[in-house]
């Protein structure tokens, strides 16, 4: 259920990228073109990436992108620098910027391409005004016996599992490496696994299936959460056979579970694993898998069942697969901004993810799939404001440790809202953030930025608990814990203010002012909490005394804006216990599986507090569709 953005080490040379006067067709950009020159509008942005600021100019006649310039020099010239290149060399051929992000290099992508649309706004154009560029109609053709629309998580797991139980398989993946989320997950929960027994830590399916139906207000579909654990044990003897180092996590997995039972199991080295294994799944076990491909729609017979897909190829011809059985497995739509509001009536928070853009569960919903939990997004802690991903760059920087620890929270309107103990739990602490509207405010004062700079605080913040206790081999004593003093506070929330990140009032009156708070509920809600920290006891959220310690009484006050996270949808289409789509009225789609955050209805309406709960769905349904496609060829 967590990712771990792993820091990639910056190489020594800068990239700097400028494409202009590109040919698009057969016509060349002529600066001697006098009435095209005169019409040409262009914008610039900038964004950060994972090393520094990105920029991006776009250059536009009529409807025509003529000339890209993307400045990436703070990026590593192998990784953000090559991603920058290709998406500048993409904007111009397929005259769009609503790409997707290339794989391995999520920050810069996503720096990119908010620039891009930044820049492409100031010329006064939106990206559907854009010219559509056309291949001449090429077809091309594939056969396979099961094809699967997306390499990520839930694609490689039915890939391998159908390709082991004798099937040909297609697989077509829209960026430009398989794994997607793989790459950065933590690791996937399990019952009743060999890990476990090892360990003389079972957890029975019992346990956890019961946990979860009462959980999720028994809204869930059982007979498919049924299935997923009953297979979430052998999963990971599966995963292990095929080169997937895994432990069983017995440290501390966030502070509100450490009497939890240990589901968790981590990835020991994931990037390599996967990376391995998909080389083999390719090399030795014929996986086909077609890259840069994105798939459009179904194709069905007359009586409805789906015979393959269409898909879109990075040159723009098409490839029309035939295929007994199609396995939907594109990750949802968390990176369709406009869909993601529309469906989840929320929001668009921090998120972590790209190239989801919804295209298997629209697929499914035009051939007659139900439709169902579309609206459930997996909500999950809180960053700071204007985070492009999870844990993105600011992991690390003061003021990100303040707002891991429990203090003094208010929403928007200036009155607190929770029990802030709740940020020792990564789905409360991110259901927290949802209840407030999204985003919410961390509120100190001068005395308190001085206590944190020069003696820290004896609570701990939320990830370091992680940090000292997920990864460590046995079990630590949380509650001794603490953050160390936080050097140069002071100065980076003045850092932060400047990019409207935190704002800073010399009053209360002052600080409401500056964030759009009412600044009489605001001065409420500071004297109730005031009262709490004196008294050792909150009367209004019953908040553990230990963590009453920082009350609001010294300015300058500072209010650190902080928004709820998410990785993206987890649901959307109907599906049976062997992963089928379903229509409305309960009948299997022949030939259409949907895996992974494809599928709909494992959940009510927020994400369980569960640790891998998201990956185990994803790699067992995948098996579990994988499995069963093969025999129904």
């Amino acid at each position: 259920m967590k990712s771990w953005i792993k820091p990639v080490t910056a190489g020594l040379l800068g990239l700097a990228l400028v494409l202009g006067g590109a040919q698009i067709g057969s016509k060349s950009v002529s600066d001697a073109n006098a009435a095209a020159a005169a019409s040409s509008k262009t914008g610039t942005a900038t964004e950060k990436g994972f090393g520094g600021d990105v920029k991006v100019s776009l250059t536009v006649e009529g409807k025509k992108i003529t000339k890209v310039t993307i400045q990436a020099d703070k990026e590593t010239p192998e990784v953000g620098g090559a991603a920058a290149k290709k998406l500048q060399e993409q904007m111009l051929a397929k005259q769009n910027i609503e790409l997707d992000g290339i794989a391995g290099a999520s920050h810069t992508s996503a720096a990119v391409l908010a620039a891009a649309k930044a820049a492409l706004a100031q010329t006064g154009l939106k990206p559907s005004d854009l010219q559509t560029v056309t291949t001449g109609g090429k077809v091309h053709t594939a056969t396979a016996d099961v094809v699967v629309v997306g390499g990520g998580t839930s694609g490689t797991a039915a890939a391998l599992a159908a390709v082991q139980n004798g099937a040909k398989v297609i697989v077509l993946e829209k960026t430009s490496a398989m794994g997607g989320l793989l790459n950065y997950a933590m690791g996937i929960a399990g019952t009743e696994t060999s890990l476990q027994k090892k360990a003389g830590e079972t957890v029975t399916t019992e346990y956890l299936f019961n946990y979860l139906e009462k959980y999720n207000h028994y809204r869930s579909n059982a007979p498919l959460l049924k299935a997923v654990l009953n297979k979430s044990g052998s999963t990971i003897d599966w995963l292990q056979a095929n080169g997937i180092g895994l432990r069983l996590s017995l440290g501390v997995n966030q502070k509100l579970h450490v009497d939890s039972p240990k589901t968790y199991h981590l990835w020991t080295n994931a990037k390599a694993d996967f990376a391995k294994l998909h080389e083999r799944m390719q090399k030795e076990l014929g996986v086909d898998v077609r890259f840069n491909t994105t798939g459009q729609s179904l194709i069905t017979d007359a009586n409805g069942r789906v015979t393959g897909v269409t898909a879109t190829m990075e040159d723009g011809s098409t490839l029309k697969v035939s295929a007994k059985n199609v396995i939907l497995a594109s990750g949802g739509f968390g990176a369709n901004e406009e869909m993601f509001k529309e469906k989840t009536k929320v929001n668009y928070y921090n998120y972590y993810g790209w190239g989801n853009k919804g295209e298997g569960v629209k697929m499914a919903w035009a051939i007659g799939a139900d439709e169902i939990g579309s609206g459930v997004i997996q909500i999950h802690l809180g960053d700071l404001s204007g985070t492009k991903g999870i844990f993105e760059n600011y992991n690390g920087r003061p003021t990100f440790t303040v707002k891991d620890l429990p203090l003094f929270w208010v929403n928007k309107e200036g009155t607190r809202f929770v029990d802030e103990g709740v940020v020792y739990d990564n789905v409360l602490w991110g259901n927290a953030a949802y209840s407030a509207g999204g985003e919410y405010f961390a509120v100190i004062d001068q005395a308190t930025v001085d206590k944190l700079t020069k003696e820290g605080s004896n609570l701990c913040g939320a990830y370091q608990v992680n940090g000292d206790g997920l990864f460590a081999q046995g079990r630590n004593d949380v509650n001794k814990l603490k953050t160390a003093p936080i050097k140069d506070l002071q100065a980076d929330l003045e850092t932060f203010a400047k990019d409207g990140v935190v704002a800073i009032g010399k009053t209360i009156d002052d600080l409401a002012a500056k964030t759009g708070m009412n600044a009489a509920k605001l001065k409420a809600s500071a004297q109730t909490y005031n009262q709490a920290v004196a008294a050792k006891k909150d009367t209004l959220y019953y908040k553990d005394p230990a963590y009453l310690q920082y009350t609001i009484e010294k300015g300058p006050f500072y209010a650190i804006r902080v928004s709820g996270s998410t990785y993206g949808s987890i649901g959307g289409v109907r599906v049976n216990e062997d992963l089928q789509a379903l229509t409305a009225e309960g009948k299997v789609i022949s030939g259409l599986y949907a895996v992974g955050n494809d599928a709909g209805g494992l959940y009510d309406n927020s994400y369980p507090d569960v640790e891998g709960l998201t990956m185990a769905f994803a790699v067992n349904s995948g098996r579990i569709a994988g499995e069963h496609a093969a025999s129904h060829k």
